[in-house]
């Protein structure tokens, strides 16, 4: 994790819709919660690795992009949501590969999907979770 601003782990509270629109609910140990407007074919994808009864027979996408970079060498750590400008939500995955941390830009949704079939946590900066999203149309 960055040491130069405050990251807060959350958890997948669930996905859902919005006035029709797919969403996923984030949620901080302090039960701040951060809705973010995702695609329906992410949405599913969300919504099967939070479902403990879902055991796919062949891997699917998040699994082979998991295992191409396992076999490059390179181990997700976490994936971190950074910023909120103009309405669209910014993140990275945090990969290790021969000891360096390895950043790459994605959507918060894919990221989201990603760490939830690696296991690993999901960090969003604190100001982005501060922010009021009531009025705001936010998406990935």
């Amino acid at each position: 994790m960055p040491d130069d601003e405050r990251y807060w782990e959350v958890e997948v509270k669930g996905v859902g819709q919005d006035q029709g629109k797919p969403m996923v609910v984030l949620r901080d140990e302090q039960d701040r919660q951060l809705p973010i407007y995702i695609g329906p074919c992410e949405a599913l994808a969300i919504f099967q690795r939070l479902n403990a009864e879902f055991d796919p027979p062949r891997p699917l996408t998040a699994d082979l992009a998991l295992a191409m970079w396992k076999r490059l060498g390179a181990t997700l750590k976490h994936l971190r949501i950074d910023d909120l400008w103009e309405g669209v939500y910014y993140s990275k995955l945090a990969f290790e590969q021969r000891g360096d941390e390895v950043l790459i830009d994605c959507r918060p949704s894919d990221g989201i999907a990603l760490a939830l079939a690696a296991k690993v946590p999901i960090y969003v900066a604190d100001p982005v979770m501060r922010q009021d999203l009531s009025d705001e149309e936010s998406g990935t």
